[in-house]
């Protein structure tokens, strides 16, 4: 790896992705921005993505391969963070790619406005074709806010996503934040934590990133009570970090706008799991609300009425001890 000092860091994590492994470097070494440094996290994977890492970095000094043992998601960003030395850090999933200005855009614009946090859209596999159009960075449309939290989630135009990877982060704000360890779904606890430092952010429309559906993906992964469990701590994390009385604002906007998407989500895991997992998804399903009830994050607001309902049914069954039972 280069002594000098890099403008950026790119974290990538790796396991068993031998399959988009040189698909996700190549976008890389592909940039129009040049002045990076790549840390490799191989996470014990069982697969050939070790020779592949260790062949890119034979080629470009630029890269680093840190190998552990398997260790999850979370692990494995956090310790790539440890080694990163650039003025900003940037995190890319192994299995996706992404477009050969993102570093272009994302760096001049948290030059241009000295942000902390540098959010722009992307491509879904799933959704739409991608493209690959040459963007002017000084026609870059661009919203600044020192309040990212109250933009919103979902659909709004300038909204924050709930994941990493849209996003250039300023390495300081990340100061003392880490990824929860051994959770799946580990992006919006960390996301929340950077949020209620009140980052001065730049949103961006400009999509800079290539979501691939990969079917091997813990999004993909079949339903199972683990999921649901998971998904409760990092919500539980959100609640720790906001209950305080001066951030009353904030949590209550979580209530009404987060929580909402994130109960749709714990549902339909549940309704879309195996017979066998189904039940054991519920009993973990229901644990959860009424825990959330009990912290006062369940209302009608923000709710559909029949999702309200079934929340609603869930809590009265887990609390008066009787067998959980949704009709799906």
């Amino acid at each position: 790896m280069s002594k000098e000092q890099p403008k950026v860091s790119i974290i990538v994590p790796v396991y068993k992705v031998e399959k988009y492994l040189r698909r996700c470097l190549d976008s890389i070494l592909s940039q129009t921005f040049d002045d990076f440094e790549v840390i490799c996290v191989n996470d014990g994977s069982p697969d050939n993505s070790i020779d592949i890492l260790n062949e890119y970095a034979s080629r470009d000094n630029r890269f680093c391969v840190v190998e552990q043992e398997n260790q999850g998601l979370s692990m494995a960003r956090n310790n790539g963070k440890k080694l990163a030395r650039g003025e900003y850090i940037y995190f890319l999933d192994s299995d996706d790619y992404i477009h050969p200005q993102l570093l272009e855009v994302s760096y001049y614009l948290a030059q241009k406005y000295d942000a902390d946090l540098v959010n722009f859209e992307c491509y879904n596999e799933k959704k739409e074709k991608f493209e690959t159009p040459v963007i002017d960075i000084t026609k870059v449309e661009a919203k600044i806010t020192t309040a990212p939290l109250f933009l919103g989630y979902h659909h709004e135009k300038n909204r924050i996503h709930i994941n990493t990877w849209t996003k250039l982060y300023k390495k300081g704000i990340l100061d003392g934040i880490e990824f929860i360890p051994h959770i799946q779904f580990e992006d919006y606890p960390h996301l929340f934590e950077v949020l209620k430092r009140h980052p001065k952010t730049v949103i961006t429309q400009e999509k800079l990133y290539y979501y691939v559906n990969n079917d091997g993906s813990i999004s993909n992964a079949d339903g199972n009570p683990k999921q649901i469990k998971d998904y409760s701590v990092g919500l539980n994390y959100v609640y720790e970090l906001y209950k305080a009385p001066q951030f009353k604002k904030e949590l209550n906007f979580i209530k009404q706008k987060f929580i909402p998407i994130a109960l749709r989500q714990q549902l339909a895991r549940c309704k879309n799991a195996s017979a066998e997992q189904k039940p054991m998804m519920f009993e973990e399903f229901a644990k959860e609300l009424v825990d959330l009830d009990n912290k006062g994050l369940i209302s009608w607001r923000g709710h559909k009425l029949n999702r309200y309902l079934t929340y609603r049914k869930l809590i009265r069954q887990k609390k008066s001890g009787k067998d959980i039972s949704i009709k799906v």
